[in-house]
């Protein structure tokens, strides 16, 4: 495989997901491929224990313009869809200068609410 262009989109865990499920199990016996496929499984375990595995594409469409006039970074917004926050307290450890950013706590209080009337809540702990 190779690396046509660098860091041209950063994806979300539930797009990584997707991209996991769909590729087929290599059963060659090289100890390479053994290492790979060890990450693999690794990868998706974590990921279906994490709200990636509640969510989907259409979802996170509908998300992307609710968070808009929040002037979120990227990274602030990846991290958002990435871990669903559900309390302010959460966003605070998320969003840099939160204070500053959104001096009202009913702001904040939208954010959360943005955020959990458009992405359910991840799958419950076994």
């Amino acid at each position: 495989m190779e690396v046509v262009q660098k860091r041209v989109a950063m994806l979300t865990n539930c797009e990584v997901l997707e991209f996991l499920k769909s590729q087929k199990k290599d059963e060659k016996s090289s100890e390479k491929l053994k290492m790979l496929n060890t990450v693999v499984w690794e990868t998706r375990k974590y990921l279906q224990a994490s709200p990636a595995a509640t969510q989907n594409s259409d979802m996170i469409e509908q998300l992307l313009p609710k968070l808009k006039p929040f002037k979120l970074t990227t990274a602030e917004t990846l991290q958002i869809i990435n871990l669903r926050p559900s309390a302010p307290a959460d966003i605070q450890l998320l969003v840099e200068e939160t204070e500053e950013r959104f001096p009202a706590e009913e702001e904040l209080q939208n954010l959360v609410d943005a955020v959990t009337s458009t992405l359910p809540p991840p799958p419950p702990k076994r």
